[in-house]
């Protein structure tokens, strides 16, 4: 799984590496932050439970701000490039 595989950009290139990586991580907690939420359900009561049922939901907000900030991130990145190539266009028009 390759986030935002139809991005590129030639100037930021490392922060398109940057946003992608926090996104599947982002995704990743949020995967496990669901399952750890619905797991508290089919356990036995006990204190184990009760700490991961807490650690879930106090990473789900997070996770999905993560998410929503790569997000933008991801479509600043994509303004950047349709710029750039416009503006290379232009430059060789005037040629």
């Amino acid at each position: 799984m390759k986030p935002y595989k139809n991005l590129s950009s030639k100037n930021l290139s490392l922060l398109l590496l940057i946003t992608r990586l926090t996104t599947v991580m982002a995704i990743a907690a949020i995967v496990l932050s669901t399952i750890g939420f619905f797991s508290q359900f089919f356990m036995q009561t006990g204190f184990g439970v009760n700490q991961w049922s807490v650690i879930s939901i106090a990473i789900l907000p997070s996770s999905l701000t993560v998410l929503f900030c790569s997000g933008i991130v991801a479509s600043i990145i994509a303004f950047e490039e349709s710029y750039r190539k416009k503006s290379e266009a232009y430059i060789s028009s005037l040629n």
